[in-house]
This record gives structure tokens, sequence and C-alpha cells, in this order.
């Protein structure tokens, strides 16, 4: 597994714009909602001792129940060996690394989730699916032990 990011590099991640847009109403036994997200990095602009990347995160709905869109930054700062390396990566790869995405992922899905809720549509998680008794799995035999 890729390292999340160098010990001594900080990350700051701050929203500019939130949109949410509510297209239709879900239809009773609409089962088949499909829900995706996508990061994309918009600008990589080098500061002093650091980098400033702008993003936008969408999470689209199919059906086209709603659109939530949400456009920000994520400021780096750290050792000038860790900056320029971090440069030098997204240059070649146009991505992040997984740390920078996560801290990402984390601050946006939070405000999709409230943005959601106001506007009555479905998060932009899976929730957790609740089995009733009857459709639980038949006991099989028990383990002696469970690692």
């Amino acid at each position: 597994m890729p390292p999340m990011l160098p010990p001594n590099v900080n990350v700051n991640v701050s929203l500019s714009q939130i949109n949410g847009e509510k297209l239709m109403d879900l239809e009773k036994g609409m089962v088949n909602l499909q829900v995706t997200t996508n990061i994309s990095i918009t600008r990589a602009v080098p500061f002093e001792g650091g980098i400033d990347f702008g993003f936008v995160f969408a999470v689209n709905y199919n059906p086209a129940v709603a659109n939530l869109t949400l456009k920000g930054s994520i400021k780096v700062v750290g050792g000038q060996k860790e900056i320029g390396d971090l440069k030098n990566a997204f240059e070649e790869k146009k991505t992040l690394p997984p740390g920078m995405l996560q801290a990402i992922s984390n601050a946006a899905f939070v405000e999709c989730i409230l943005l959601a809720r106001s506007l009555n549509v479905p998060p932009p998680i899976p929730l957790p699916i609740i089995q009733s008794q009857e459709q639980k799995p038949k006991p099989g035999p028990n383990p002696s032990y469970i690692a």
C-alpha cells in the first residue's frame, strides 16, 4: 500500500461553493438508484512553502434524482523536498496521493450528506440493510474459536 502522506506535511481542506439541485421526487418502488461520486483536480498553484490544489466533488444520481457539487481547495504545506515531490508526481500522473484524496472525500461526504438530507434525497453513501429474522441465514456449525 502506498504511503498516505509524509509525516511532516500538513493538509487543509476548505470549501468555496456548495450546490445541490433536486431534479425529481423518488417514486415508490425505485430500487435501482445508483449514486456515483467523482473528485476532479482543477488546478495546482504553488505558493511559498506549499501547493494549493483546486477540486470539484460531484455526486450524480441515476436516474437523475439530484445533482450535488462541491468546489474547494486543499492546501498542502510542508518541506521543500516533500512539496517538490508532490508537485512532480501530480504533473506526471494528474492525481493526488490517497491521503489527500481521503481528506477531500471526508470533508465533502459530510457536507453532501447534510445537503442530501435538506433536499430529501438519498445520501451519497450506502445505508446498511437490516435483515429481518426470516431473512437471516440458518445457523450452521459454530466455530470453536473466532479469530
